[in-house]
């Protein structure tokens, strides 16, 4: 075949394949749109399941409300965005006293550096372990616990300080938990967040840091999977409230704070719940029915909205529901509002 003869049945067919492409993109895009219009009307009829009845609101001790600031919204969409019109709440299974407690507190407190393992004081579910360098609180059942080493009565410990890796804080933090046999199954292990600090010993000041190389202190923060492809918030936030906090020093790591308040959740008990538009939420937070969980900077009181979202608050006392908040998320503060509809 000639170029010309080729010129010529290129301009014969060409309307053709053009016409041919511009039919496959109309199939395309109206099927995209059709997909878009059927989940829109599938959203409508939501299925609801309020088992347990009204569910109270999460509490948090010593939080202060959203009254007294302005806020404005500067997300990518401009306005309260609704997560999604229901919610799966979940029953945190209560626990009662394990015969063998006594046992596995003694061994947790000698793992943490007690020479005298076997002496505590019991008040009601918990077991005190405290000595002139340490202290520990465990409950006898579920065996959550609070440990806190006097690292500024310590002089000694931070005179040879080595830089910590986040790789190698979180294996030593595994290592501790699993040797405290506290190595949450529902922690997502691909999901820890390292922050820095520095310790001044001779000021006993501690700060954080940004950059491993100049910290001495290294903090491990565990958190729970997402739940239904929606992510955990705690009263810490953005940091979680499990964690392990390490002494980098050349006597390798050493544990100085360790918490686990973690309840397990019923995987039978689940009721499904309606949710609080966007635009309820944000209406809720401009009349302080929120909480604010962080404030960076408490002189200011006009605060810029960055992130909207939905995520499953994480009580750190016993509580019977793990349930949604919206969070209003800004560069110097975080609030949480209750999501579910009263």
């Amino acid at each position: 075949m000639s170029l010309t003869q080729l010129i010529k049945l290129i301009k014969k067919y060409a309307p053709f394949a053009l016409l041919g492409v511009i039919i496959i993109f109309i199939l395309f895009y109206s099927i995209k749109v059709a997909i878009v219009l059927y989940k829109n009307k599938a959203g409508e009829n939501i299925v609801l399941n309020p088992v347990f009845g009204p569910i109270p609101k999460p509490a948090l001790k010593d939080s202060t409300s959203s009254a007294g600031f302005k806020f404005q919204i500067d997300t990518i969409e401009g306005k309260p965005v609704t997560a999604t019109k229901s919610a799966n709440v979940y029953f945190l299974t209560p626990t009662t006293t394990k015969f063998s407690y006594r046992d596995k507190i003694s061994m947790m407190a000698k793992n943490l550096g007690f020479e005298n393992s076997n002496t505590y004081n019991l008040q009601d579910d918990t077991a005190y372990f405290i000595n002139d360098t340490r202290s520990l609180d465990v409950k006898i059942t579920n065996f959550n616990f609070i440990y806190k080493y006097k690292y500024d009565k310590d002089p000694n410990l931070f005179i040879r300080s080595i830089i910590p890796t986040a790789q190698e804080a979180e294996n030593e933090s595994i290592s501790l938990l699993s040797l405290l046999d506290r190595n949450v199954e529902e922690f997502d292990k691909s999901k820890t967040i390292t922050n820095y600090f520095f310790f001044n010993a001779d000021k006993k000041v501690i700060v954080p840091v940004a950059r491993n190389i100049d910290a001495n202190i290294a903090e491990v923060n565990f958190y729970r999977g997402k739940i239904d492809n929606i992510p955990t918030v705690s009263y810490r936030f953005p940091n979680s409230s499990n964690f392990v906090r390490l002494a980098s020093t050349d006597r390798k790591f050493v544990p100085i704070e360790a918490q686990i308040t973690f309840f397990e959740r019923s995987l039978d008990k689940i009721g499904a719940y309606p949710l609080i538009t966007g635009d309820e939420a944000f209406k809720a937070l401009e009349n302080g029915k929120g909480t604010v969980v962080l404030n960076s900077d408490p002189n200011n009181k006009n605060k810029i909205i960055k992130k909207m979202y939905l995520a499953y608050f994480e009580p750190n006392v016993y509580f019977e529901y793990l349930q949604p908040v919206y969070v209003f998320e800004g560069d110097d503060f975080a609030v949480f509002v209750p999501a579910i509809k009263s």
